[in-house]
Order: C-alpha cells, then structure tokens, then sequence
C-alpha cells in the first residue's frame, strides 16, 4: 500500500505525505517530494508496540524534530499522548485523522 493523503510544505517544498507499510505489515508514514522521490521516512517500527487500528508510531527527533508542529497542523494526525519507550527515547503514537 501506497496512499499519497496530503501535502505538506516544509524549507519552502510542497511534499507529499503518504501511508505505507513496513515489510512486517506496520504503518509507515513518508514524505516523497513532488516527483514522488523520497524525502524521510517520518514514522518508526519497532517490535512489541501495541498499536490499535489507525494509529503509527512516529520519530520526532533529530532530522524529524521540526516536523512534528507542521505534521500536527495538517489536520491528517492526532497525538494520542501515548509513548513508546526505545532506548533513551520514546516514539510517539498518533492516530490517522479520517475526514469524512
């Protein structure tokens, strides 16, 4: 699954924003540029997390850190307020905004 669900201007680029999977079949959240060329992989995976249906976990730190606000205000995301600890940091949990 590939599923372009929204754009996001970042740096002064329009990206698109896209739902995918990883490989194990969890969700993945990536932004590709306008030629739908890769530009980061916003979202993580790591084993044991109990995701519901909807949700994804997401890297907001280092070369993420200043996505997070811009991701947030495209209304596509909610920060459920839940964390998932890896090492000395902890991914966040946020659930898929469907409008109807």
């Amino acid at each position: 699954m590939h599923n372009i669900i929204g754009t996001l201007t970042l740096y002064g680029e329009t990206l698109n924003i896209v739902e995918a999977r990883y490989t194990e079949g969890a969700p993945a959240i990536l932004l590709e540029d306008a030629d739908g060329g890769p530009y980061c992989t916003f979202s993580t995976n790591l084993d044991g997390a109990n995701l519901a249906a909807g949700e994804v976990l997401v890297k907001t730190w280092s070369e993420n850190e200043d996505m997070r606000q811009p991701m947030l205000e495209s209304g596509l995301f909610e920060d459920t307020g839940r964390r998932v600890p890896n090492g000395f940091i902890q991914a966040e949990v946020w659930r898929r905004v469907v409008k109807p």
